[in-house]
């Protein structure tokens, strides 16, 4: 009876213990998932002081170039970025998964976003759709989740309806 009791204190406390952490990651993740709404909401409605909101106040990377990239310099690329879409037709973002670790929240996301775009040249639009699989390092700065880093898992580009490959 007593190897039973302790069995059971044992299976308790690790039920417990496991619980707190499912909570925690399910917390972080629900808190993430809010945020990358936030953030594709201001996108869908090209409203850049919304989505610079969902930028860390610290925010820098460095471009596939190595160009290290600032908060005024990601404004820049974003309102070029949004001068070439007529409208977004479709967006999402979705949390797939998250692992913590010493409060760094490692997060793969995936993306689903159709547009129409302008041409390059000018001559006429075409609708876009890039499907993209992301790992995302997120950080708590005063209390809120921001994404510091994002590494393209890779995903597809269709341009009316067509595969494309750049």
């Amino acid at each position: 009876m007593k190897k039973f009791a302790m069995c059971a204190t044992l299976l308790f406390l690790v039920t417990a213990c496991g619980g707190d952490r499912i909570s925690e990651v399910e917390s972080v993740r629900r808190e993430i998932q809010a945020a990358l709404d936030r953030s594709t909401q201001a996108t869908f409605n090209e409203d850049i002081e919304a989505y610079m909101a969902e930028l860390p106040p610290d925010f820098t990377i460095k471009d596939e170039s190595g160009e290290e990239i600032t908060r005024e310099k990601q404004k820049e690329n974003i309102l070029r970025d949004w001068s070439v879409i007529l409208r977004t037709l479709h967006l999402v973002q979705t949390v797939d998964s998250v692992r913590i670790n010493n409060g760094v929240a490692i997060v793969e996301t995936s993306q689903r976003w159709e547009r129409e775009m302008l041409r390059p040249d000018k001559s006429g639009t075409d609708i876009v759709l890039t499907t993209q699989r992301h790992r995302e390092t997120w950080k708590q700065h005063n209390g809120k989740w921001y994404g510091y880093d994002i590494v393209e898992l890779g995903g597809e580009i269709f341009i009316n309806g067509q595969p494309y490959k750049p």
